[in-house]
């Protein structure tokens, strides 16, 4: 039996990729093999473990953390040091800043892994010299895309210490999109409260200033000032919001762009849309794109993070700078449903997520790493 500690910031039932990823990998982990215990360390009270992860292999504990170098910090340092000692824990894994802080202090021995979810847009200048400085301490970071693992490298950390581990998705899952009948779709768009003759884009995301909704919105005025005749439905929740629909109101595209929310089941509703739109300013690497191409849907994408590792330039979409609405309506644009290149992209991004990025590939290189640093470990 494996014994691992999975150490986050967030509460693994959040709306995240990085979430949805942890979820992903515990839930496709062996429970015969593994044994996996989960700290959150998130500061808000009460919050409910997720559903549908209660194996009997997991188990669940929620150290708030206020400030990682304040009282709660020490206390929650000294709970998980408990808690290794107890189980026996081999390995630690942790995701974020707060989370990598406290695994490289911890003073007890045990296999130390970070997995860096992005590119630091995030950190000021201490946690950035901070985040520097325990480096050492890990055994290995694990990056989900090239762009990250390359900001880690510029970190000072050695390339022998870097591992290349790629998000996964269940493609199978989307198989639906590919095969939809006609009446189908037509259901899901008048369920969206979308027109049947308008090209329907989607773009998929927390709202935030740093995912670029905004610049999308810009594109799609752009787009349908040229004649385009599309529509825009965005997914997700957060703090822009009602920035976000104030630009709606104030381009009067209230008929025509949808801030539709957070929504539990974007799976079913892929099919209903014509491309798939990421304005990211940061990106690791997106889980979105990922569900979007193995629904078969050309990508547009800004050239930021790991966005290039799944949008390859004329074969399956497009890659246009960050914050330019005009150079996001000019991609847009060639990749519209009646242009000569969309069947051959859309089959091109199925094709891509199949080969690089399945979740049987990323459960297989994950259970290999485990059992190579856990047998390395009894050895010792």
């Amino acid at each position: 039996m494996i014994k691992i500690v999975i150490l986050t910031d967030s509460f693994v039932g959040a709306k995240g990729g990085s979430e949805k990823h942890i979820k992903d990998l515990v839930s496709g982990l062996d429970a015969q093999k593994y044994s996996i215990d989960i700290v959150q360390l998130s500061n808000t009270a009460d919050i409910p473990f997720p559903s549908g992860t209660h194996e009997s292999n997991l188990s669940y504990h929620h150290f708030p953390v206020k400030k990682v170098y304040g009282l709660s910090g020490l206390k929650t340092l000294f709970a998980i040091s408990k808690l290794i000692r107890t189980k026996e824990i081999q390995i630690v894994l942790s995701f974020h800043e707060m989370s990598d802080i406290l695994n490289a202090l911890l003073p007890v021995k045990v296999i130390k892994l970070s997995s860096r979810r992005d590119m630091g847009f995030k950190r000021n200048n201490t946690l950035e010299k901070m985040i520097r400085f325990i480096n050492r301490n890990f055994l290995l970071v694990l990056c989900p895309s090239k762009a990250v693992q390359q900001k880690v490298l510029s970190e000072g950390i050695p390339e022998e210490k870097t591992f290349l581990l790629y998000n996964g998705i269940d493609s199978e899952s989307f198989t639906q999109a590919l095969e939809q009948p006609k009446e189908d779709k037509a259901r899901l768009i008048s369920e969206l409260g979308l027109q049947q003759d308008k090209v329907k884009l989607i773009t998929i995301g927390n709202l935030n200033p740093w995912k670029g909704q905004r610049f999308l919105v810009d594109a799609v005025a752009i787009m349908n000032r040229r004649g385009a005749n599309c529509q825009l439905v965005l997914f997700g929740e957060g703090d822009t919001f009602d920035a976000l629909e104030q630009q709606v109101k104030a381009l009067e595209l209230q008929d025509d762009v949808f801030l539709k929310g957070y929504c539990g089941n974007v799976k079913k509703y892929l099919p209903a849309f014509d491309i798939m739109a990421l304005p990211s300013v940061t990106e690791g690497l997106s889980n979105a794109l990922l569900e979007s191409a193995a629904s078969g849907l050309p990508l547009i994408a800004t050239d930021v993070g790991g966005n290039p590792e799944v949008v390859h330039n004329g074969i399956n979409g497009e890659l246009v700078p960050a914050e330019d609405a005009e150079a996001l309506a000019g991609a847009l644009m060639n990749y519209l449903p009646s242009s000569p290149g969309y069947s051959q992209a859309a089959r091109a991004s199925r094709a891509l997520v199949e080969k690089q990025f399945s979740l049987t590939t990323m459960l297989q290189t994950y259970t290999s790493l485990f059992e190579r640093l856990a047998g390395q470990q009894n050895r010792d």
